[in-house]
């Protein structure tokens, strides 16, 4: 047994090997644009999900402003109520003591004047 001598590689040998690692390469290039493509599907829907988020945001926006208006316009309505609930509170006190007070103070009044001639 002996070992055969090591021979040197021919053109075609080299061409075979070169079809080999094209053909791998071409392999390699067909899976990574498949991935990439996976990816990009991937950055698509992520990005409807944004855009989707985003109009639910500005949904938000637009309630929170007709909330912020509506506090607003309620306060200014129990400012306005609050004056006039006072008004009138002032007005019925006024109307229920002056008599009364003027009953009081009627008598005394009248002492005074006459004590004062």
């Amino acid at each position: 047994m002996q070992a055969q001598p090591s021979r040197e590689p021919t053109i075609a040998d080299v061409l075979t090997e070169l079809q080999s690692f094209k053909g791998e390469l071409q392999a390699f290039k067909a899976d990574v644009d498949q991935r990439f493509e996976q990816v990009d599907k991937r950055f698509e829907q992520v990005d409807k999900r944004f855009e989707q988020v985003d109009k639910r945001f500005e949904q938000f926006e637009q309630r929170l402003d007709k909330l912020d208006y509506k506090f607003d316009t309620y306060e200014n309505a129990s400012d306005k109520l609050l004056r006039i609930a006072t008004t009138i509170i002032m007005a019925a006190a006024t109307v229920a003591v002056l008599p009364a007070a003027l009953q009081a103070f009627g008598p005394l009044i009248t002492q005074l004047m006459l004590s004062g001639q």
